[in-house]
């Protein structure tokens, strides 16, 4: 069952201006990555499954034992506005902030909503 409303899974962008919403799933603001670096122990580790030139990105997250989840129950889907599949390939390490909706990948941050 979606708890989003789904109009905040739509982008305004106006093209080279960039997205003009500011929610999550958008543009990711300073003081979101501030508080995100600032809470360590609220990071999950996990690997790219698969994502979408509409921007879904499927994760496995990496459970207590260090290994990733296998299977689909496991995983968590996440969605930007942008289509980074040309930086999010299958296999590629992230961190999800499970307070603050924020995806590391190396030093890119980008906000997302969690589903």
């Amino acid at each position: 069952m979606i708890t989003q409303p789904l109009h905040i899974l739509q982008c305004n962008s106006t093209g080279g201006d960039g997205c003009v919403n500011h929610g999550a799933g958008h543009a990711t603001q300073p003081i979101h990555v501030r508080v995100a670096e600032a809470t360590p122990s609220k990071w999950a580790d996990g690997i790219v499954l698969r994502a979408t030139s509409d921007g879904w990105i499927g994760i496995a997250l990496f459970g207590p034992d260090d290994t990733a989840a296998d299977s689909d129950t496991a995983t968590v889907w996440v969605w930007n506005h942008a289509d980074l599949t040309a930086h999010l390939s299958a296999g590629a390490p992230v961190a999800l902030h499970s307070v603050y909706n924020v995806l590391a990948s190396g030093r890119s941050r980008v906000s997302v909503v969690r589903l």
